[in-house]
């Protein structure tokens, strides 16, 4: 089984769990079960760590992860200066959700050789043992001491010890600097090792101890694999007969770090690189780079794990751990990733966010809550322009005035203070408003029945100066206003304090509880519910729905105001801004915008909830109302849509 050692065993939350999913032959390289019989680690797949990235308190880099028994392992670098570097943490979990940190489980004082500088942790089991490759002393040249290492174990959390007494690797091969190892088993048992540094990849052939190095047909022991601007970080795995292998680009500590990916027929390459998978996002974190791909065993979900930097941190060494989903297109090429920003604050933590003010916030039950009867603010680093930003909030308090904060900036100015927009449930309803420091403007309100005491879904799109929120009805906002007074900042949680007329709340009682926050660009893909995989894309001017999408921007849209009505919505061209989808008779093409009349309503539509799957979206024509954006024979078209045909004429947004 390709990487049986590092798939997580991840299950549908409906599912059984997954039990027995290497073959028979594979039992020596399969880790034994930590419980009572043979169950697997088990969670609920989603787009993203649901519960929020980043995964855990600290900071750390490079990670690795494997599956033993019960629990997921995830291995990485402590990410600090060189000389505190000589230690290794590892974290468990049995969901993917709540983890537990082993601290130490590999020392500098049980690998004499190594002095500082422990990287890049490589996790595999095999015959009863666990083993952990690794990099130290960060060597310049041959003439110092270090290398690539290996350290055994019998358990997954350790303690490591040196296997062999020096590097496996200690010398410079190809120009490849001997760090960023990573270990992978193929079908038929062999073991390979990927490594290089200095912008050189090798891969070596490992023997069945684990801690010698085999040879090649020709004799070599190591094979020189770097693809087109390689620099680190490399990292292999195998999807249907396809070797994939990944590796970073860009400098380390800058936010131009990457990763890029190449595919062959073969575990030693060739590796043409394809295309870059992962980027920094300047709305959400910098210098995402040097991952590791885990597998949903009898499934084809993938994810991918890695470090990035938060936005605010200047620090090359602040970086944090996250993963999110990878997809593939049919002809097995990687969509580009999106680093999503979720929390649903089931980890029991708020890992990631920063309180401003004087309420208490916590994490509790499944949720966020702010307590006392003091006003804050809490806030992701983020720094989103044009956004969708969700959330369920419930006022617990009936005088409280809670809700959602966008486009921030100054946070802590005043007793409560921040400057951005705010859009705040009250008792008597909803209320959108900009804060400048202690100030409080009200731009609009509207009535909601009921605010207090129940939970809402809040949604805002705030796309240029266009504002609008939409309380439970996701189709009809309850606001739709204009403001120019702030460009961009972090998205956040807002609570005003009670005033002393209506008096203090209970000690410890919740003024508010969020969940499920959510917040995105406006940049969409959309794929059509009755042909999966196939994506809303432009191709020669016309309208299509199409797979394997090449750019991947013909099939990204922003959707902002209607041109016609800012109410509805337009779909303009990432690739090719200034063009929208339009229909012409029927048919839809993509074409530059003009001041006309017909023009802008040919070129807005109204979205409703989806013909087929009222979870998902259908796109009503303005100009000829009773019309939908549907696809048939691959082509897009404005047409009356049959019941049988309402499949084609719904979409999934991405």
């Amino acid at each position: 089984m390709a990487r049986r050692i590092r798939r997580l065993s991840l299950v549908l939350a409906a599912a059984a769990l997954l039990a027995g999913f290497t073959s028979p032959s594979a039992d020596a390289d399969r880790p034994p079960a930590r419980t009572t019989g043979d169950r697997t680690a088990g969670a609920s797949p989603g787009t993203t760590a649901e519960a929020g990235n980043p995964l855990v308190d600290g900071w750390y880099a490079d990670p690795d992860v494997a599956i033993y028994g019960d629990r997921y392992w995830i291995f990485p670098t402590t990410s600090r200066s060189y000389s505190q570097q000589t230690f290794m943490d590892a974290f468990s979990s049995t969901d993917m959700v709540t983890w537990t940190k082993h601290s130490k489980v590999l020392d500098i004082a049980d690998v004499p050789w190594a002095k500082y500088a422990l990287w890049a942790p490589a996790p595999v089991f095999r015959d009863g043992k666990y083993y952990l490759y690794f990099a130290a002393n960060d060597i310049q040249s041959d003439s110092e001491h270090g290398g690539i290492g290996v350290a055994v174990a019998d358990r997954p959390e350790g303690p490591y010890k040196d296997a062999i007494g020096g590097p496996l690797v200690s010398r410079f091969h190809n120009g490849a600097q001997p760090i960023d190892q990573d270990v992978f088993i193929d079908d038929d048992g062999q073991a390979y090792m990927y490594y290089g540094g200095w912008g050189h990849a090798n891969v070596v052939k490992l023997n069945p101890d684990m801690t010698s190095l085999g040879t090649f047909a020709d004799g070599s022991t190591y094979k020189e694999i770097t693809p087109e601007n390689y620099v680190e970080g490399s990292f292999m795995f195998k999807r249907g007969g396809t070797y994939y292998m990944m590796w970073s680009e860009g400098g380390w500590t800058g936010p131009d770090y990457s990763v890029s990916y190449a595919m062959s027929d073969s575990p030693t390459g060739p590796f043409k690189k394809i295309d870059k998978v992962l980027a920094q996002d300047p709305a959400v974190a910098r210098g995402s780079g040097h991952n590791s791909v885990v597998n949903v065993p009898g499934t084809d979900i993938w994810y991918i794990v890695y470090h990035r930097r938060p936005l605010s941190e200047t620090d090359g060494n602040h970086r944090a751990l996250a993963y999110d989903r990878i997809h593939f297109n049919e002809d097995g090429t990687i969509r580009p990733v999106t680093m999503k920003v979720k929390d649903n604050f089931d980890d029991g933590n708020s890992v990631g966010w920063r309180t401003y003010g004087d309420a208490d916030w916590v994490p509790e039950r499944g949720a966020y809550s702010a307590t006392s009867s003091s006003g804050g603010l809490s806030l992701q680093d983020t720094n989103f322009s044009d956004l969708v930003y969700e959330a369920d909030v419930t006022l617990r308090h009936g005088r409280s005035e809670s809700g959602l904060a966008f486009r921030v900036t100054r946070p802590g100015t005043g007793a409560e203070g921040f400057h951005g927009y705010y859009a705040d449930l009250t008792a008597k309803g909803l209320v959108l408003g900009k804060a400048t420091g202690d100030g409080r403007t009200p731009l609009a309100t509207a009535r909601l029945a009921g605010a207090a005491g129940k939970t809402h879904r809040v949604k805002v799109e705030a796309i240029g100066p266009s504002l609008k929120v939409y309380v439970d009805d996701m189709a009809k906002p309850k606001i739709s206003t204009t403001d120019t007074a702030f460009a961009s900042g972090s998205n956040g949680l807002h609570t005003t304090g009670l005033s002393p007329k209506t008096g203090a709340a209970a000690p410890g009682k919740p003024l508010a509880r969020f969940d499920n926050v959510s917040v995105r660009s406006n940049v969409f893909g959309f794929e059509a519910a009755g042909a999966p995989n196939r994506f809303i894309r432009h191709a020669w001017s016309r309208g299509r729905v199409d797979p394997d999408v090449t750019p991947y921007a013909d099939m990204q849209w922003k959707v902002v105001p209607g041109l016609a009505d800012p109410s509805a919505v337009s779909l303009e061209s990432v690739n090719f801004p200034g063009t929208f989808l339009r229909q012409r008779d029927g048919e839809v093409w993509i074409d530059t915008r003009t001041d006309d009349a017909g023009f802008r309503a040919d070129a807005t539509w109204r979205r409703v909830p989806g013909l087929s799957d009222r979870s998902l979206a259908s796109f009503e024509s303005y100009g000829t109302p009773g019309t939908y954006l549907r696809h048939r024979d691959a082509l897009l078209y404005a047409e009356r849509v049959s019941a049988a045909d309402r499949p084609d004429a719904t979409f999934r947004a991405w």
